[in-house]
C-alpha cells in the first residue's frame, strides 16, 4: 500500500474527506523509518499519534495527487524527493503537524539528525545494529538484522490498529490494516530466510542455549 493510500485510509477513518498533513504524518509513523522516529526525537509514539488523530482537520482540499484529494500542504510536501525531505517539508510548513511537533521541541535540525542516526546501519554494509532505540550496536553473530527489527515493529503496530478496528466495530479500516499486516509479513519472511542462509548454526545454537538460560532465570526471579 502506498503512502497516499494509507493517509487516504487514515483521512477516511477519522471522517474526513481529504488528506491533510496530519493524515500524511499519521500514515509515515506506520512504515519503517518513521516508525522509529518519535523515539529516536524522545516523543512518545502513542501521544504523538493521538495529537494528529484530535487535530482540527486541515484546510479543504486543494487537489488531487494519484487520485486523492489533498490538501495544499500535502501538495507542497509531496513536491519533495526523498523521505528526510519530505519530513522537512512537512515541518517548514507551518501546518497542524509542524505546530504538535514544535509543542515537543522537534525542530527540523533535530529531525535531520534523528534521520541520519536512524540511517546510519542501514547505509553502513559491516554494522550490526539493533537495541531498544534500533540506533545503538548491538553484539552477536546470531542477532538479525535491524530490518527485521524494524518490520517486526511495524506489525506489532498493525495487530494493535487492527484489533482496535474490531473493537470499534470498523471492518473496513481493520480489512485495510491486515492487508498491510501481510504486505510486511511476507516482505520479513524474505529477509528472515535471507539472513537465516548467512547465519552459522553454531552460533545460532549458542544464542538459543543462552537465550533460555536468560528465561530461566527470569523465572527464578519471580519465584
Amino acid at each position: 500500500m502506498s503512502l497516499l493510500a494509507r493517509a487516504h485510509a487514515h483521512a477516511v477513518r477519522l471522517g474526513r474527506d481529504r488528506i491533510g498533513g496530519e493524515e500524511l504524518l499519521l500514515a509515515v509513523l506506520e512504515d519503517g523509518v518513521g516508525y522509529v522516529l518519535p523515539g529516536v526525537l524522545g516523543i512518545s509514539r502513542d501521544v504523538l499519534v493521538w495529537q494528529l488523530e484530535k487535530a482540527p482537520a486541515s484546510d479543504v482540499a486543494a487537489g488531487t495527487e494519484s487520485g486523492f484529494a489533498v490538501t495544499a500542504e500535502v501538495r507542497e510536501v509531496l513536491r519533495h524527493d526523498g523521505f528526510t525531505e519530505m519530513i522537512a517539508a512537512l515541518l517548514s510548513s507551518g501546518g497542524g503537524p509542524a505546530r504538535i511537533l514544535a509543542e515537543h521541541g522537534v525542530t527540523e535540525e533535530l529531525t535531520r539528525e534523528a534521520l541520519a542516526r536512524i540511517w546510519a546501519p542501514l547505509l553502513d554494509e559491516n554494522a550490526a545494529w539493533g537495541g531498544p532505540d534500533l540506533t545503538t550496536p548491538v553484539r552477536g553473530p546470531a542477532d538479525p538484522p535491524h530490518e527485521i527489527d524494524l518490520l517486526s515493529a511495524q506489525i506489532a503496530e498493525h495487530r494493535r490498529r487492527k484489533e482496535a478496528a474490531v473493537d470499534a466495530q470498523e471492518y473496513t479500516q481493520a480489512a485495510i490494516v491486515r492487508d498491510a499486516e501481510k504486505e510486511v509479513l511476507r516482505l520479513r519472511s524474505g529477509l528472515i530466510r535471507d539472513w537465516a542462509a548467512t547465519v552459522d548454526p553454531v552460533d545460532l545454537a549458542e544464542a538459543v542455549v543462552s537465550l533460555r538460560e536468560e528465561i530461566a532465570a527470569l523465572r527464578r526471579s519471580r519465584n
